[in-house]
């Protein structure tokens, strides 16, 4: 919540198993390579959401709907 304002999220969540995917995000937190670790033996996992809808409703205006 920020102000008088929220935000919804909705969709499918999808694991992004590829390594290129969790080594990306690895690289964008790199406080993070400490404790986790890449690969199928790994223990880091990758979500993308799948048909995306992000509404953000506030008490004073109508909801404003985003899709991705």
């Amino acid at each position: 919540m920020k102000g008088d304002e929220w935000i919804r999220i909705d969709g499918t969540l999808i694991l992004d198993d590829r390594v290129e995917a969790q080594e990306s995000m690895l690289d964008d937190y790199p406080s993070l390579r400490k404790m986790y670790t890449m690969g199928s033996e790994g223990n880091t996992a990758v979500y993308y959401f799948k048909d995306a809808t992000a509404t953000i409703y506030s008490f004073s205006h109508a909801p404003v709907v985003i899709k991705f």
